[in-house]
């Protein structure tokens, strides 16, 4: 079984999708930030401090919560009173709250240099990473590279924003241990982590309800990261044995290893507390098949509409005099509905612009009859963005709207490279493999292909030459150059299509309309 089956397969096991935990090694994977260790050195190093970083180090017994506390106290007094410092402080001096306020904002101060530029080596996978649907995000980075990743997220900055605020779980960046935008936020000194330990069993139990609803997965973490030990190790201490069986297979670390030369996943043991905790392990060189695989689960609405419309939702149920603006279609009659029957219809946009095809969405008959009758009023970007991933159907019009959306290229193709979300690596595969054998009849009809091409040489001649049933199955048989879009489109008119069932046949005759009208040309 490939790695894309299995994977793919066991997220199918749960029914929400997966939320992400994110270690350093993303950001120096895209971005060439400085491990932990290494960015202190340059940080001391261009602070000019009275001593260089391997004293500090040895100092410390390489514990580098206390190098960073060390650096802090040496720090304090020249950068009040120095004149190198002159900047900062004009900049930050209102905002220092304790001795080790300076240290962290010169360490954000560096790294904002980081302009976040992708590695160019990088760039496709990283295109991949952009289109991933998850949840939300959990992460111990400073830097900002999640947020440029996935701008309609939402993001929680520090350990008491996850514990504390009444979030709701979708669209959601998680930084627990602080960010370069908010320098007191950090956790870098041995106090910090003192105190961030203490808070561990409250943001074990805000976790376990993620943990315990979501799949997990960890990415740029080494499995033994003291970070994500301590987190599991807090959690593990909440729960029963029973209860920790249900965390098998939630648990996802995915490993880079440079000697694989295809990604695979196996079944592992994180050993915590005597306690061999089942997970899965996924061993990659490239993480593109982990990528396509999260970009695959195309979501049914944008993020940012999930979360709207559950935080309308929640904020109705939950206050008696509730703001959300969430209208009742029979308030009347409320009372005596049967509740089995219930149906829950969301419409968005003003209410007193609702149109019927925006209550009931737009279908693969109406697009199919759209390309005919030119008659659907939409915006073609917005339409393959929400409708086109989504809508169920063999045949459908895609060339026209992806057309006029600007989102093919010379050759009729999708760029591989395109950085539209909602359109998944699946779905643009699919539609870039489509060729004019796909309009073809069934295999019984094709020994006849030869002799049709001799006799007709257009589709005006073969429609006057057949049945009305044997021209909708010849027509996509006669040689490409010969079937003229304009003849076609005419002949399709004139079956009055709003009227008639939309058979596979007629179908198949406007995806080909569509194919050779849309696909090559405007």
């Amino acid at each position: 079984m490939s790695f894309e089956t299995e994977f793919e397969s066991h997220l199918k096991k749960f029914n929400t999708a997966p939320f992400m935990f994110i270690g350093s090694g993303l950001s120096s994977r895209y971005i060439n930030t400085e491990g932990w260790g290494t960015l202190l050195s340059k940080v001391c190093s261009e602070l000019k401090l009275k001593s260089n970083f391997h004293y500090y180090n040895s100092k410390s017994s390489n514990d580098l919560t206390t190098v960073a506390s060390l650096m802090a106290n040496d720090l304090f007094e020249d950068w009040w009173k120095d004149d190198r410092f002159i900047d900062s402080r004009a900049s930050f001096e209102q905002h220092v709250k304790d001795p080790e306020s300076p240290l962290k904002y010169e360490i954000c101060q560096y790294l904002s240099k980081n302009e976040g530029i992708i590695n160019a080596e990088m760039e496709k996978e990283y295109r991949l990473l952009k289109k991933i649907n998850v949840e939300g995000i959990i992460t111990t980075n400073w830097d900002l590279l999640l947020e440029k990743t996935f701008p309609e997220f939402n993001t929680f900055i520090g350990q008491d924003k996850l514990i504390f605020n009444n979030s709701i779980d979708i669209g959601e960046i998680y930084k627990i241990h602080g960010c370069v935008s908010s320098p007191n936020s950090l956790v870098v000194t041995s106090k910090d982590y003192e105190q961030f330990h203490l808070k561990n069993p409250y943001l074990a139990a805000k976790l376990l309800t993620i943990f315990m609803e979501h799949p997990i997965i960890f990415l740029g973490y080494n499995i033994g990261d003291t970070n994500i030990h301590s987190i599991l190790n807090s959690i593990i201490k909440i729960l029963d044995k029973q209860t920790i069986e249900k965390l098998k297979d939630r648990l996802i670390f995915c490993e880079r290893d440079e000697s694989v030369t295809e990604t695979t996943i196996n079944d592992g043991n994180y050993l915590i507390n005597e306690l061999n905790l089942p997970i899965k392990r996924i061993r990659y060189k490239s993480l593109e098949d982990v990528y396509k695989i999260l970009a695959n689960n195309n979501r049914k609405l944008p993020i940012k509409i999930l979360r709207h419309m559950k935080h309308m939702v929640y904020d109705f149920v939950k206050n008696t005099k509730s703001k959300s603006k969430v209208y009742l279609a029979d308030e009347t009659n409320i009372g005596l509905l049967d509740i089995e029957k219930v149906q829950f219809v969301y419409g968005f946009g003003i209410k007193e612009n609702l149109s019927s095809l925006g209550i009931k969405g737009v279908s693969s008959r109406d697009l199919l009859l759209d390309v005919i009758n030119q008659d659907l009023q939409i915006d073609h970007g917005a339409l393959c963005k929400a409708a086109l991933p989504t809508i169920q159907g063999k045949y459908l019009p895609y060339f026209k709207y992806l057309r006029l959306a600007n989102l093919l290229d010379e050759n009729g193709n999708i760029p591989i490279n395109d950085e539209t979300n909602e359109l998944s690596p699946a779905l643009i595969d699919k539609i870039n493999a489509i060729k004019i054998e796909d309009f073809h009849p069934v295999s019984q009809y094709l020994s006849k292909k030869e002799s049709i091409n001799q006799k007709y040489n257009s589709v005006n001649n073969l429609i006057a030459g057949e049945t009305e049933e044997h021209a909708m199955i010849y027509i996509p048989m006669l040689d490409i150059e010969n079937i003229n879009s304009d003849e076609l489109l005419n002949y399709l008119k004139n079956k009055n299509l709003k009227t008639e069932d939309l058979k596979t046949q007629v179908r198949k005759l406007i995806c080909l309309y569509d194919f050779l009208k849309y696909r090559k040309q405007i």
